[in-house]
């Protein structure tokens, strides 16, 4: 049941199909669990023990401690962590923890190097994984360097909300996108006079994906939002939490 999971939601099945062989070995390896919200699955600085295959929930993970901690990205159903430390047999660049109640299928160290070895087609869907991964994040970086603002955030609102909402605070999108809250509250502000969004407690909903897809192309409505924004400002104000300089705060 677990390995059918795995086989229908981890990668692209087309790519590399699991045999019944592949399934079979599959299910000898993995293991359920479930993350209590904030629960650690391994520290920066450690070797991950396994790979965590994400079912429901989120998983965050998060770089350096203090003043100097961020959000680096956030884990969804389907994606695993672990994978990469254990390849390249590296200790963890970040912190990995369950971002609210979570279910996962757990496969230990040593048992990942072997499923790895002894299932060619499992090892191909795994490696696809991992170069989508790298694509996604290339594409991040080129959107950092030759977007502005508003596209950044409406693209990141596209990209990491789950059925239609982007359910975290706006300290999240900040930290990921490298910018300060206020910056953050104020686009979200005009995203909301558009019709664009609908803002709530750690909740941002798309209303328009549409018209947030035509933004995150640079196409930007003929008549601008106010710049005063005051209607939004109580409203930003209870969203968020502190953040400088696109750090989270403590």
């Amino acid at each position: 049941m677990d390995a059918a999971w795995v086989a229908a939601n981890f990668g692209e099945a087309d790519a590399a199909p699991f045999s019944r062989a592949d399934l079979s070995e599959l299910s000898l390896h993995l293991e359920p669990k479930v993350l209590e919200w904030g629960e650690v699955l391994f520290n920066e600085g450690e070797y991950p023990p396994g790979v965590w295959i994400l079912q429901c929930g989120a998983i965050e993970l998060i770089y350096g401690t203090g003043s100097c901690r961020a959000l680096v990205r956030i884990i969804r159903p389907g994606e695993a962590v672990g994978d990469i430390q254990i390849l390249r047999g590296i200790k963890s660049a970040f912190k990995a923890r369950a971002a609210e109640p979570s279910a996962c299928l757990f496969i230990e160290r040593s048992k990942f190097d072997s499923l790895l070895l002894t299932c060619p087609s499992i090892a191909r869907r795994w490696f696809a994984k991992l170069a989508l991964q790298v694509s996604l994040n290339h594409n991040r970086i080129v959107d950092l360097l030759t977007n502005g603002l508003r596209e950044r955030v409406a693209r990141f609102l596209l990209h990491e909300s789950v059925e239609g909402a982007f359910r975290h605070s706006q300290l999240t999108i900040g930290s990921m996108l490298g910018v300060h809250r206020s910056s953050i509250n104020q686009i979200l502000g005009e995203f909301e006079e558009l019709g664009l969004v609908g803002l709530s407690y750690r909740c941002i909903e798309i209303q328009d994906e549409a018209g947030l897809t035509r933004m995150a192309e640079g196409c930007y409505p003929a008549k601008s939002p106010s710049t005063t924004l005051l209607k939004y400002s109580s409203t930003a104000q209870s969203l968020g939490s502190d953040i400088v300089g696109g750090q989270l705060a403590q």
